[in-house]
């Protein structure tokens, strides 16, 4: 029973953390119909890249494409709760198990808006890294 409370009380947590606003890294970004959007992050010595851009917006949802490292992802974000963010997970756990298996650094990126006048996608990008890295936003912002 204890074990539980413990479990349900460290999801109250994490989740009070988010909504609080425990992000290492936050930016917003309002991005024109395919125009890339760059950001590195370094850590350590390696260096990463995230890159994202839209293609189409229709019928409320907006497509996405989302690149990291060697991997792609195609996303349809949507302003409806829970479908509004996009999770990648940035760099593997630590091997010597100096983080838990919950503090495994990732990105989100949340559509806020379309602006259809001026066809500009609002986003936001937020970067949960315990510290572990540093980022730069070499394109847009």
């Amino acid at each position: 029973m204890s074990r539980l409370l413990a479990v349900i009380l460290l999801l109250f947590l994490s989740l009070a953390s988010a909504k609080e606003g425990g992000w290492d890294h936050r930016a917003s970004f309002n991005l024109k119909k395919d125009r890339w959007q760059s950001v590195e992050i370094r850590e350590g010595e390696r260096v990463h890249v995230l890159k994202f851009r839209w293609t189409l917006y229709k019928n409320g949802g907006l497509i996405m494409h989302v690149r990291y490292g060697k991997r792609r992802f195609q996303p349809l974000l949507s302003m409806q709760y829970r479908l509004d963010a996009f999770k990648i997970e940035l760099f593997p756990k630590a091997d010597d198990a100096s983080r838990t298996q919950f503090e495994t650094p990732y990105a989100l990126i949340v559509f806020k808006a379309f602006d259809e006048e001026g066809g500009r996608a609002y986003l936001d990008l937020m970067i949960r890294d315990y510290g572990m890295s540093e980022i730069f936003y070499t394109e847009g912002k």
